[in-house]
């Protein structure tokens, strides 16, 4: 019960900051303060991810962070904060998944948009929509392998 409530939780943060995102390219730090409270208020009751696990799935939004702050804003504060809950919910495992499929998923659209010379190399694309189709993957890929 716990585990699908926080599933739905962080399945609509990142749909509404991913929304947000993809229209004005900033996110609501509201949504994001809400979102952390509801997950961390479901943690007590979900035990197969360990605390330790939980630590390292929000160092990658850390480590997310760090890298925004050295680039000066080449990779958005917003999408390392909203890793930062996201790895509160999935643990580092599944945070780092989440991560690298939104990635791959970035990189194809980026890649497409350059071949068809919508965009150049200097063009931002949102990552948070990413995060979504990621995560959406995740649910899915889960609940096929029965976890």
């Amino acid at each position: 019960m716990a585990e699908t409530a926080m599933q739905i939780i962080l399945g609509a943060m990142l749909l509404i900051c991913g929304i947000q995102d993809a229209r004005k390219k900033k996110i609501s730090v509201w949504i994001i303060a809400a979102g952390t409270i509801l997950v961390g208020g479901c943690l007590p009751f979900i035990h197969h991810i360990l605390l330790i696990d939980r630590i390292g799935g929000v160092a990658v939004g850390v480590l997310i962070i760090m890298t925004s702050l050295i680039t000066g804003g080449k990779i958005g504060l917003g999408d390392g904060i909203l890793l930062c809950v996201t790895g509160l919910g999935l643990g580092f495992w599944g945070n780092l998944e989440l991560f690298a499929i939104a990635l791959l998923l970035a990189a194809i659209v980026s890649i497409g948009l350059l071949i068809l010379r919508l965009a150049d190399r200097k063009k931002s694309i949102p990552f948070v929509p990413f995060m979504l189709l990621g995560y959406v993957f995740l649910i899915v890929a889960n609940a096929n392998t029965g976890m």
